[in-house]
């Protein structure tokens, strides 16, 4: 309890500097269409935002798809090499981790990602000069029981910060969707309570705590699953909302692009964006 309350007594400083630069930098906003402002106040409002790539019309939507589905062949034939000696894949003794592929580098993923009109919505949001982390391919499979994300969890790299996650293929309740507990749901003290279990369980070497341990202080008609066709665009701040990817009985393919303040609060998580930590395979 000391620790944690030294730790606070440490960041007012720079936590009054946030505030200050939040203030400054209002001005400096960029305005947006009533289309644009509804993601942003959607996000600002439960922490969450749902459109459609179509919707959403980027320019260089077009050319995205398409290296994601290259990026996703690549990824196929390297997982179907992985595994061909495996046998009961995604059983307890075996679990299935997701394959994550970073295409940071790729520029059909950096354009799409660093359009300006989607700069401009994340920066409204985050409020002061925001930097573009990068961009994960994802592939999650079936598992008798949550491995990583499948836990409810908060992301740490930002006091705010922003991903959009773009479906690749249908998803259903089968698939596991996003899934979330929007803000107005949660009180102070069951926040309190479930960062408090996040917490401990992350000591033990987890990610974060699974249905059963969220649904005690969070029933679960309160949850928010996020199911949707290809295409299917999910704006989130990880960092102000409890959620997970559903426990799912077939996979599913997504992107996720990863925005957080120019300063993140904590730079040495945002890393895992653009460096080696998830490399990319490419078949020969």
């Amino acid at each position: 309890m000391f620790n944690h309350f030294r730790e606070y007594i440490s960041r007012i400083p720079s936590e009054l500097r946030y505030r200050i630069d939040l203030v400054k930098h209002k001005s400096k906003l960029a305005k947006l269409s009533p289309q644009d402002k509804l993601i942003v106040d959607g996000v600002r409002k439960e922490g969450v935002f749902i459109t459609s790539l179509k919707d959403l019309g980027l320019d260089k939507t077009s050319t995205l798809i398409k290296a994601a589905e290259s990026e996703l062949s690549n990824m196929e034939l390297t997982l179907s090499a992985s595994r061909s000696s495996q046998q009961n894949f995604g059983n307890l003794k075996n679990p299935a981790y997701p394959q994550i592929f970073t295409v940071t580098d790729l520029p059909d993923f950096q354009m799409w990602g660093s359009e300006q009109r989607l700069l401009n919505i994340v920066e409204n949001y985050i409020g002061i000069p925001i930097a573009f982390q990068g961009v994960h391919l994802r592939r999650d499979f079936a598992n008798e029981e949550p491995v990583t994300t499948e836990q409810w969890h908060l992301d740490a790299e930002d006091r705010r910060m922003i991903k959009v996650i773009i479906y690749l293929n249908d998803v259903s309740e089968e698939n596991g969707p996003f899934e979330y507990i929007p803000k107005s749901q949660v009180s102070l003290p069951m926040a309190l309570r479930i960062r408090s279990k996040i917490a401990s369980k992350m000591k033990m070497g987890k990610v974060g705590i699974n249905d059963t341990e969220i649904e005690k202080i969070v029933p679960r008609k309160l949850w928010k699953s996020c199911p949707g066709v290809t295409g299917t665009v999910v704006f989130a701040d990880p960092k102000a909302i409890f959620h997970h990817g559903k426990s799912r009985k077939q996979a599913r393919s997504t992107l996720f692009f990863v925005y957080t303040a120019k300063n993140p609060l904590r730079p040495e998580c945002c890393t895992q964006y653009s460096d080696n930590t998830f490399a990319r395979v490419v078949p020969v």
